[in-house]
C-alpha cells in the first residue's frame, strides 16, 4: 500500500442476538487504496458485520467512521451520498429495463432528479454518461441496450457492481461478488476487481480464498463474531491459529 489513509474504521463495534454476541469487539481498518478481505467460517458473523457498516442493522455500540466522520447512525439510504455503496445487494435489478437503464436509475436516485421524470431521463445525457462509465469499467460496454432479462448470471454480477460504480462512492463492500459464478466468471470478475484496485477502497467478503489471497492487500479472520488475526496473505496463510480455525491444512 502507498495510501495509508483510513477510509473507512470500525471501532469496538458489538452486536447481539439474545445470548449470542455476533459481532464481538471488532476494530478494523481500511485504507484508501487497499483491497480488505474479511474472511471467516459459516457463522463467523462476516454478514452481521458488513449488514452494520452498510446501515441495515444497527450495533450495540462502537463506531463506523467514514474519512473520521462517525457515521454509525447515518441511515442506509444516506450511506452512499456520504460515500459507501454495497456491492450485489445494493439494489434490485430491473430485468425488464435494458443495462444501461438499470444504472442511469441509479445515478438519477444519487442526484435530485425525480423518479417521475424518468421518460425524460432516459434522454438526459447527465445520467447516461455516468452510466456508460460505468458500464465500460465492469466489461458490459457491449449489453448496454440489452434487456437485464437477457444477461447471464456472471453479467448481473457485473452489472451489479455497476450499478455500486455509479454511486461515485470512494468506499465499496464487496459482499460474496464470486457466489454463483463458475471458474471463468469468477476469474473475470477477479480481473475486474483487479482494475479498479487503488481507485476504491474495497472491503471484501468472499468464500473462495484463491481469489481472496490474489486481490487482497490484508486480510482480517473472523471467528464467532471476533477478529483473531490481521495481516498480509501470506500472513494469514502461516498464522496457526487461523490455520486451526479456518483454513485447515489448505
Amino acid at each position: 500500500m502507498t495510501n495509508k489513509q483510513p477510509k473507512l474504521e470500525i471501532r469496538n463495534l458489538r452486536k447481539s442476538f439474545g445470548a449470542l454476541a455476533a459481532t464481538d469487539d471488532v476494530n478494523l481498518t481500511v485504507y484508501a487504496d487497499e483491497i480488505h478481505a474479511l474472511i471467516g467460517p459459516n457463522g463467523a458473523g462476516k454478514t452481521t458485520l458488513i449488514s452494520q457498516i452498510s446501515g441495515e442493522i444497527m450495533p450495540d455500540s462502537g463506531q463506523i467512521l467514514l474519512d473520521g466522520k462517525d457515521i454509525t447512525r447515518v441511515p442506509p439510504h444516506e450511506r452512499a451520498a456520504v460515500g459507501l455503496a454495497r456491492s450485489f445487494q445494493i439494489s434490485q435489478l430491473y430485468h425488464d429495463f435494458t443495462v444501461e437503464d438499470n444504472v442511469a436509475m441509479a445515478v438519477q436516485a444519487g442526484t435530485n432528479k425525480r423518479f417521475s421524470l424518468w421518460r425524460n431521463a432516459r434522454k438526459d445525457e447527465s445520467l447516461r454518461k455516468p452510466a456508460r462509465e460505468a458500464l465500460e469499467k465492469v466489461g458490459l460496454a457491449h449489453r448496454t441496450n440489452e434487456l437485464v432479462s437477457s444477461l447471464a448470471h456472471g453479467e448481473k454480477r457485473q452489472l451489479e457492481l455497476a450499478v455500486a460504480l455509479s454511486l461515485n462512492a470512494p468506499v465499496l463492500l464487496l459482499d460474496e461478488p464470486m457466489a454463483g459464478l463458475g471458474a471463468e466468471e469468477s476469474m473475470l470478475m477477479k480481473d475486474i476487481l483487479l482494475s479498479l484496485k487503488g481507485q476504491y477502497a474495497m472491503l471484501l467478503v468472499e468464500h473462495d480464498m484463491d481469489i481472496v489471497f490474489a486481490l487482497a492487500d490484508r486480510v482480517t479472520v473472523l471467528v464467532y463474531g471476533h477478529p483473531i488475526f490481521t495481516g498480509t496473505p501470506d500472513e494469514v496463510r502461516e498464522h496457526p491459529e487461523v490455520r486451526d480455525a479456518y483454513l485447515g491444512n489448505e
